[in-house]
């Protein structure tokens, strides 16, 4: 058995719970245009989501993923160290794709169509969580945080070798990736690349630098 095919049997109940998730992402993609899942996920604005969101988003932010890494390391090394490193892998593939991309964050496509007088009525209606700073520049695909947030779950998933928690890690990553759109910071694509570069690239990761002892001597 070759190292991918054991990170595959510690994460396969996390892994097939996160498969069905991407082909409905990909689904409704297909299906509906970038301006149509945009103004249907602008119009669920609620007082708690306005509250709640803005939290949770945190979750996929670089001082989360700190925080994250040292209070692991009080408790499994291997596992924090395991976290740190596939945290610095996935985030730069995001970092380099946001620049390679260069596509405009929700707010700057919207008043480029205005700019370019392609006026969608609708854009006269964009809703924005008060007391939420709304980006406004080229770097909005991927989204960094839902990268982020798929990277932690994917890692404490294989650590945590439990189904509960596992699937707990994963709806905590899926509301990270949502806050984004909530917030009007990244498009649904952003999103769902983000939650695939996390998952895939953290699984191949866990092949290449736990699954060969990379971290083998450091204590649990």
């Amino acid at each position: 058995m070759n190292q991918l095919q054991k990170v595959y049997q510690q994460l396969k109940y996390f892994i097939w719970a996160y498969l069905p998730l991407l082909a409905v992402l990909i689904g409704i993609k297909l299906s509906a245009s970038r301006e149509d899942i945009y103004f249907f996920v602008n119009g669920l604005h609620t007082a708690w989501g306005d509250w709640f969101f803005p939290l949770i988003t945190h979750l996929g932010s670089t001082g989360a993923a700190v925080m994250l890494v040292v209070v692991l390391f009080f408790f499994n090394r291997r596992a924090s160290f395991v976290l740190a490193t596939a945290y610095c892998f996935t985030s730069l593939v995001g970092f380099v794709l946001k620049f390679m991309v260069a596509f405009p964050r929700p707010h700057r496509y919207f008043e480029q169509l205005i700019q370019k007088a392609t006026v969608d009525p609708r854009i006269q209606h964009i809703y924005y969580v008060p007391g939420v700073d709304v980006l406004d520049n080229f770097r909005s695909f991927p989204s960094g945080h839902t990268i982020c947030a798929f990277t932690a779950a994917t890692v404490l998933a294989y650590f945590a070798k439990n189904r509960i928690l596992m699937m707990v890690f994963l709806l905590l990553a899926m509301l990270v990736g949502y806050s984004r759109m909530y917030m009007s910071q990244h498009f649904f694509e952003d999103v769902t690349a983000g939650s695939a570069l996390g998952v895939f690239l953290t699984i191949a990761w866990l092949a290449f630098i736990d699954g060969k002892g990379y971290a083998a001597g450091m204590k649990s």
